[in-house]
Order: C-alpha cells, then structure tokens, then sequence
C-alpha cells in the first residue's frame, strides 16, 4: 500500500471500498540468490474487494495465478521463502468471522499454487473488526521469513476500544508452521505502533515501519527502525520529515529501500528511496511531483541489482515495474485493468 496510501493493506469492511485504490503493496526482505520470479497482488473486480496473488518472470512473461480465493477474499502480500519455493501471506476476509466482520490471518502455499494452508488464524466466531468494533480476535499481516526460513514475521494487533486500525500494532513471530507465536517485546511499550517486519539477511536484526500515536491511536509521524531480532534496541534510521513506510533490506545487508509520504497528502507524491542500515547515505531513486504519480513498495532482486516495485500512472491503477537499483532503466511489466501490487522477488535455486 504504499504511496501516502493508507494504512495497510486492505481493511475495515466500511471503507475497503473507498480506500481500495491506494491499498497494500507492501513488500520485505528478499534472499540473497540468483533472480526468480516475481510474486504479486492482482485485483479480480473493480470494486477491489476480491485478489489473488500471481507470479511472472521479471521480464512480465509467464503470468500465473497461483491462489484462487472466493469473492469478497483478498489474498495480498506475498513473501517468497528463501529456497524461492514457497510463498507466506495475508488472507483477509471480509465476512469471514460473520457479516462484515472481517478477518486478517496469514497463510501458506507453494510456488506452483499447491498445498494452501492456514498458518495462523482464529477460530469460530472471533476476527479483527466488525463495523469499526474490534472482533475479539487478532489482526494479522504482512508476513516475512526469516533467512533460514525457519520463522516468520508479522504484524499483529489486537485492538481495543479505542483503537481502530488494525494495521498500527506490534510484531509478532512464530515457526514457519504456524507453531509457538509470541509477540515481541515493544520499545516504549505505549505510545507507538510498530509494522511491517523486514528481517536482515544474517538473521539478527529486524527493520521495521514505526508509528508515533497521538491522542485515541491517531497517527502523530512515521520513520523505519531496525531493532535486534529479539526485539531489542530499537533505533530510528530515517528522518521523520519522510513519513517513511515498509523497508525492504538489501541482499548484502547494507541498505534500506522504503517509499516517502506514508499516510501523507495525497497531493505529494511518494518515492522510493535508499538509506544504509546505520543513516548514512541517503538516496532517493525517483522523483515523482504533484502527487499524480504514486511509487508504492518495493523489493530489491535477489542478485541486489535490480528493484521491482508498483506505481500509479496519472492518478489510475497500479502496475508492476522494474529498475535498476540506482533508480535508471525503469521499464513497466505489467499493464493491469484493475490493480497490481505488493510485489516480492523471489529467488531461484
């Protein structure tokens, strides 16, 4: 989601609808290796209630549909496993926990479409929100594999009464089968919202999207941190003056690629950007203005050569683009009636 988009990937029955063009294009971090295909988000009507999730060849060939979801079911940001052959992601549903009680939960398939499964979900009647009213369940989303892939990261919220964005949470991390969740220990423990996981490729640390709260969980400023894998030490590494969102580390470790203007005007247009680990060296890769263009996540290619990403052309849907990591050769791959986003490069054994 991405441009000064809104929160999250898709969300609250009551204004999935209206919000729908500027939604979920997250993306994390990608395994160093020889370059595989591409995953992504596709809307499959209109309305954008309703996505499945696809795979391509960089170059746009080969389109895929690899989940096949019934209507008023958004299957979004996809995570390729390190070995390239699996891919983790959020399933919401937007009736799923009763009328317009909608469910947020993340789930598991094979590359080729094969073997879905339910890795972390509530049961019977409880889900994230019904009608701006928390459900009695758990808002989850925008899942991320561990190096070693023998874990998973992701957003997890649980909301109040006063709290009503099920994407403004903490971070939670559980085995790659869906076994021993826990939610990482948060730094202050009030006052601050943390999202979308991108782990670093050695394993040890975590970068991720901090929000400062304001009064009744309105959102105050934005900017990446990394912390250690345990949830210690949390450092800020961008200015707040980005509004930055959803990083996605480098294959060396080195870098940060995240976009400008989370949640911000929708007359300023958001960017994509690069910033090493510790602050230093700041680059901006595009220069979109006037906020008619919107450069939503991005994912380097696991070679680290290459960034795919989406963007708005002139206020419409979004495509699938990609360019070099210096921002130069950009080229579009794909030409989308409805909307595709939230791509992830997945590696190639």
């Amino acid at each position: 989601m991405s441009g000064p988009s809104v929160r999250r990937p898709v969300v609250v029955v009551l204004v999935v609808v209206a919000l729908s063009g500027l939604v979920a294009s997250l993306a994390s971090a990608t395994a160093p290796g020889h370059n595989g295909k591409l995953a992504f988000r596709r809307y499959l009507d209109p309305d954008h209630t309703w996505s499945a999730l696809f795979t391509m060849n960089p170059d746009g060939s080969g389109v895929r549909q690899i989940t096949h979801p019934p209507r008023r079911v958004l299957d979004i940001v996809p995570n390729w496993s390190p070995d390239g052959t699996k891919i983790v992601f959020q399933r919401i549903t937007l009736d799923g926990c009763g009328p317009a009680c909608e469910s947020d939960e993340i789930y598991l398939v094979n590359g080729n479409g094969s073997s879905l499964k339910a890795l972390a979900h509530d049961e019977g009647s409880k889900g994230c929100i019904q009608h701006d009213r928390p459900a009695g369940g758990t808002c989850r989303g925008v899942p991320t594999w561990s190096p070693n892939g023998r874990l998973i990261a992701f957003e997890c919220t649980t909301l109040t009464a006063d709290q009503t964005n099920p994407y403004l949470g903490r971070i939670c991390v559980m085995n790659a089968d869906g076994s021993s969740v826990h939610q990482l220990p948060q730094t202050p423990s009030t006052g601050v919202a943390d999202s979308a996981p991108s782990w670093s490729p050695d394993g040890r640390r975590i970068a991720f999207q901090r929000t400062i709260l304001g009064p009744r969980g309105s959102v105050m400023r934005d900017a990446v941190f990394v912390m250690n894998a345990d949830g210690g030490r949390p450092r800020r590494v961008t200015p707040w003056s980005l509004r930055a969102g959803q990083p996605d580390w480098s294959p060396n470790g080195r870098l940060l690629l995240f976009y400008s203007n989370w949640g911000g005007s929708m007359t300023v247009s958001a960017n994509l950007y690069t910033i090493g680990v510790d602050g230093s060296k700041l680059a901006q890769l595009t220069h979109a203005r006037g906020g008619i263009r919107q450069h939503l996540g991005a994912t380097f290619s696991p070679d680290g050569k290459w960034i795919a990403f989406s963007r708005t052309q002139n206020g419409g849907n979004a495509d699938v683009f990609v360019m070099r990591e210096t921002g130069t050769r950009v080229r579009n791959v794909t030409r989308s009636r409805t909307w595709d986003s939230g791509v992830d490069w997945g590696s190639r054994r």
